[in-house]
């Protein structure tokens, strides 16, 4: 089934991903970044619930959404698994379409949450705490790659002084085209983030 619904959506434009093994999970959603993770209450290897507390044991997984499948119909069963932080519920056989509809639609709200939850609202780049976030999941990267890793923290000579003296607006002004200085001129690979004050 996996290969099946993985296919349904990569012809609709979507990215996906199959993991068939419990210790394989983690670390594929460290490196992949899904927008949302499909799976079926009954696998081989574990149950989805079973996956669902693991996922949901990662401050930084907890608001990514879980939407199961299932041909079960056993209403307790449903319960449980929204009580285990499933966001949704679909019963097999499922329609090409009411599928497609289901992903997409918690894809886009999950995005527009996840902007607001990880932006810093002056700059639009990562805040600190995703930040860090990121930083403590591309150093777990290069380490299990054996690949060097690059942290540069910027700091503006004299700040307070432009606070000061042409008021907070301008000084906004100043972050702020650092922040646009800094997105243009990094690759769409690196991160960049407002750590502090400026």
């Amino acid at each position: 089934w996996a290969e099946h619904y993985a296919l349904i959506l990569a012809e609709a434009g979507m990215e996906t991903k199959i993991v068939s093994s419990l210790t394989e999970l983690l670390p594929t959603i460290s490196s992949f970044h899904p927008d949302l993770i499909l799976m079926d209450i009954f696998m081989p290897e574990c149950s989805g619930l079973e996956a669902a507390k693991v996922i949901r044991q990662k401050n930084e997984l907890l608001s990514i959404p879980i939407v199961f499948l299932s041909t079960d119909a056993n209403l307790e069963n449903q319960r449980e698994v929204l009580e285990l932080g499933g966001d949704a519920f679909l019963k097999k056989p499922i329609t090409e379409e009411y599928l497609l509809s289901s992903v997409a639609t918690r894809v886009s709200r999950f995005r527009k949450l996840r902007s607001q939850m990880q932006q810093d609202a002056l700059t639009g780049l990562y805040n600190h705490a995703t930040l860090k976030v990121r930083l403590e999941s591309e150093l777990g990267r290069a380490l299990r790659q054996n690949a060097p890793l690059a942290f540069a923290m910027l700091d503006i000579d004299n700040f307070k002084k432009v606070n000061d003296q042409y008021g907070h607006p301008a000084g906004d002004a100043v972050i702020k085209s650092i922040s646009r200085l800094l997105k243009q001129r990094l690759r769409k690979s690196d991160i960049v983030g407002r750590y502090g004050g400026e």
